[in-house]
Order: structure tokens, then C-alpha cells, then sequence
């Protein structure tokens, strides 16, 4: 079926203007010109209108999606399934900044209290930032929160480290961690497993077995790291980041206050750092000694 440039304009909502502007620049020229001049457009130029308008939707600007677009490998049935999830995850999004705003408004008119955890629900982390803008150190080294305990009423935590060392050996009480590695090689001893991976690949640490990792790249690597239940970790690494002046954490506390530094936090101190060695001096404090 043939449809003129009106008929185009009134079914999609683009303005005529607009489409004549985009049969000029090449971006989408109809099927064929009426005796009259008039343009025409049959079904394939309805399906690739309908492309551009859901790469605009995206934030595509008008030169990326002619390139596209103009690809010999540009299937439209792989782009729609494409476009499917991209929208699927904006509207799960857009539904929980929608609940935000509503519970928000039913608190402000005082018809239902809201908790204070409630009121960031559904909002995204940039890359490099972290979930409350802290930006917490370890060792100098970044630690972002992505995920925290609050978004998720305790189940679980995610963090994404940039750095070299996974501090001491240790284990987690109550908590499983699963860490996946962004960039970088790294080296983990699990229990009394040895480990050596690279970007892509994870690992799974059960609570309660002793572990200990660093990167071996030679450069600062990155991971993600996830424990289930977030337990108190967010509130260790803030305590842990407050020692990023003159001296860090191990060199600042005693052995003894550096036990229960990770005894208060669900943890178990068992050793040094995979890279380096420990020794304690006679005033109780730790000192690196490699």
C-alpha cells in the first residue's frame, strides 16, 4: 500500500517538514515520486521510519543512525529484538521511579510514611561514581559502591574495586562474596584452592572459607565484588577508607584493634596480604615487610 507524505506525517507523528528533511539528507528517501512530485512511501520505508524513531527514543543522533542504518549487515529483526530489551529495562525503570514518586507524594501529604532508603529506589550509578557519592579509598586504592545494602534490604551488596591489593587474608561468618574480574590478572587463593584469572572470568567464595587475592598485572586492576548478604561490609570500607592519610589502616591500629576492626564487621583476620609480608613490633602495630 502507497501513503503519501501527509498520510506518513498523521500516522507516525512525524511532521512533514521533518520527513522531507530526511529524504534530503538521505536518511530516509520514500519509494518513489508522484507525477505530481509528491512523495510516496510503501511498507519498507514505514519499517526503517519506524528504525529511526526508536534509535532517536534512545538518544541516537540523526548521523549515528544513518551510519547504522546503512550498514550491509543491518538486520531489522535483530535490531527490533535489540531495541525490545534496551526498552523492556528503561520501562522496569521507569515503573520503579514512578512507585518513588508516588509513595513520595503519599508521604508528603502525610497518608502513608515513607522510609528514607525508599525515597532513592530505582535511581542508576555512573560510571567511576559511587551509589552515595563517597568515594571511599582502600589503601589509596578506589572502592565504589554500585549496589548497597539499603537498595536491597540487606540481601546483597556490589562494589567495583580499581586497584592492586585485595587487603588481608580473611574469611566472611555469614556471607558468601563472588567476585568477577573487569581488567586485569589476578591471583586467589581460596581455602586451599589457587586461582589465576583474567577479564571475563569469576570466582565464588563461600562463607567461612579462608581467602585472600591481588592483582598480578603489574597496573592497577578491576573488579566487581558481590556479598550475599550484604551484611556490613559498606560500613567496614568506610571505616577502612578513614585511614587514607599519613598512615592506612594496618599501619594506624594495633594487631589486636585490626582483629576486631574485622571481627565487628562479620570477618575473621587470619593472615597478611597475598603480596607482601606482615610482622608486628614490639608496640603491638603491623609493619609491612615486602
Amino acid at each position: 500500500m502507497a501513503y503519501t507524505v501527509k498520510q506518513v506525517a498523521a500516522m507516525s507523528g512525524v511532521s512533514v517538514r521533518t520527513l522531507h528533511f530526511y529524504d534530503e539528507t538521505g536518511l530516509l528517501k520514500p519509494a518513489y515520486y508522484g507525477a505530481n512530485g509528491y512523495r510516496i512511501y510503501e511498507e519498507p520505508q514505514l519499517l526503517t521510519l519506524q528504525q529511526i524513531l526508536f534509535y532517536r527514543e534512545l538518544g541516537f543522533e540523526l548521523k549515528q543512525i544513518e551510519r547504522i542504518l546503512g550498514r550491509a549487515d543491518f538486520e531489522k529483526v535483530a535490531a527490533l529484538q535489540s531495541h525490545r530489551k534496551v526498552l523492556q529495562k528503561n520501562l522496569a525503570r521507569t515503573r520503579t521511579l514512578i512507585e518513588t514518586i508516588d509513595k513520595t507524594v503519599k508521604h508528603l501529604k502525610g497518608t502513608k510514611k515513607m522510609k528514607s532508603e525508599e525515597m532513592f529506589v530505582g535511581f542508576s550509578v555512573a560510571a567511576g561514581k559511587d551509589r552515595f557519592g563517597e568515594h571511599i579509598k582502600l589503601g589509596g586504592e578506589p572502592n565504589d559502591c554500585k549496589l548497597s545494602a539499603q537498595d536491597t534490604h540487606g540481601a546483597m551488596c556490589v562494589f567495583e574495586f580499581t586497584g592492586g591489593s585485595g587487603g588481608p587474608r580473611h574469611l566472611h561468618n555469614d556471607q558468601d562474596e563472588w567476585i568477577y574480574v573487569i581488567d586485569g590478572e589476578f591471583q586467589f587463593d581460596v581455602g586451599d584452592k589457587q586461582f589465576r584469572l583474567g577479564a571475563g572470568e569469576s570466582v565464588f567464595i563461600p562463607r567461612k572459607v579462608s581467602h585472600v587475592w591481588a592483582c598480578v598485572s603489574g597496573k592497577p586492576g578491576k573488579i566487581i565484588n558481590v556479598y550475599q548478604p550484604a551484611g556490613k561490609m559498606a560500613e567496614f570500607f568506610r571505616e577502612v577508607g578513614k585511614y587514607n592519610g599519613k598512615s592506612y589502616v594496618h599501619e594506624a591500629l594495633s594487631i589486636d584493634e585490626f582483629r576486631r576492626l574485622f571481627h565487628d564487621h562479620g570477618m575473621v583476620l587470619l593472615g597478611p596480604p597475598l603480596l607482601g609480608e606482615w610482622k608486628v613490633d614490639k608496640d603491638g602495630r603491623i609493619i609491612q615487610t615486602a
